[in-house]
């Protein structure tokens, strides 16, 4: 639900003039509700109810804090609304809660600016997964004694794959 506020500079019952300036429609953002989870000097996490299920307010959130002097990094996720913020406590120049105001006041991003935003790498990448195939491998060798030969050959595939790309 969105409130819209209209500021003019009519006073008392005095008639507007056919030249004089139109009211300025201003877009008022309702309280958002905000929780502190857990805090440590240097990282906060709150829940925000305000981010949930609209990614492009959390990205946008991210990008304007993550801006801010002090603040190192910023995690929004969207689907539990939960907002991780790491920053150094000397170069802050507020408190973390009114920059994640401010930083909500901006709104949403529009879908292009949140189809144009860089990705985050998520999930495991192949020097993840071979460094993990080479430990198993080498955990099954000690364990078992001898070696698994399907083990040791994806291991170099994915080595092989990895070093060309």
């Amino acid at each position: 639900m969105e409130f819209w506020t209209i500021e003019t500079t009519r006073h008392g019952n005095a008639p507007v003039a056919a030249d004089a300036p139109r009211p300025a429609i201003q877009k008022k953002t309702p309280p958002v509700k905000m929780v502190l989870c857990s805090r440590v000097p240097g990282r906060e996490r709150w829940h925000i109810d305000a981010l949930e299920d609209r990614p492009r307010l959390a990205a946008a959130l991210e990008l304007v804090l993550g801006s801010e002097q002090g603040v190192e990094h910023v995690q929004a996720n969207p689907l539990t609304g939960r907002v991780l913020v790491h920053y150094r406590p000397d170069l802050i120049s507020e408190a973390i809660e009114q920059l994640i105001h401010r930083a909500i006041e901006f709104g949403p991003m529009t879908p292009q600016e949140y189809a144009a935003r860089p990705k985050r790498s998520g999930g495991w990448s192949a020097r993840h997964l071979l460094a993990a195939e080479i430990v198993c491998t080498a955990l099954k060798m000690t364990l078992f004694g001898g070696c698994c030969s399907l083990a040791l050959g994806a291991a170099g595939l994915l080595l092989v794959h990895h070093r060309r790309s």
